[in-house]
């Protein structure tokens, strides 16, 4: 019986342990998600930088994104999501817990024939979260 109660904390604290990595796998809290008609597609992409108390697997800081001030993400270490704009210009906005007050932000028109549509969220020295947008090689 020992064992058999032994076996089930066991198989529960792995699982546990499992499903608590993988609340860090996908990025949550998502909007921008439908594919509308002329909609241009951006990709938004998490780094690996930890803030530095941080572990993999201990995330407690992650990277908020912001859409024209409309929280549209909470980004882990590598996640990344599609978001489909209109057309148009925007405000994209990066904040975390340890700078509640410093944001990073750039301002982009989104348009059809944009050549950077890949931006990177990552940490500084500091673990001030910035936007950075990738221009293709």
């Amino acid at each position: 019986m020992i064992k058999k109660t032994l076996l089930t904390c066991l198989a529960f604290s792995a699982l546990t342990a499992c499903t608590t990595f993988s609340n860090y796998s996908k990025p949550s809290n998502l909007l921008f998600q439908k594919n509308v008609e002329d909609a241009v597609q951006i990709l938004v992409q998490r780094d690996e930088k930890l803030c530095q108390d941080e572990q993999e697997k201990q995330q407690n800081c992650p990277i908020h994104f912001y859409i024209n001030d409309f929280k549209s993400g909470d980004f882990y270490i590598q996640n990344e999501a599609k978001y489909y704009l209109k057309p148009n210009e925007y405000k994209l906005t990066v904040k975390n817990c340890k700078n509640k007050c410093t944001t990073s932000e750039i301002q982009v028109k989104v348009a059809e024939d944009m050549l950077d549509k890949r931006f990177i969220l990552t940490l500084d020295d500091n673990d001030k979260p910035l936007i950075i947008q990738k221009t293709p090689r």
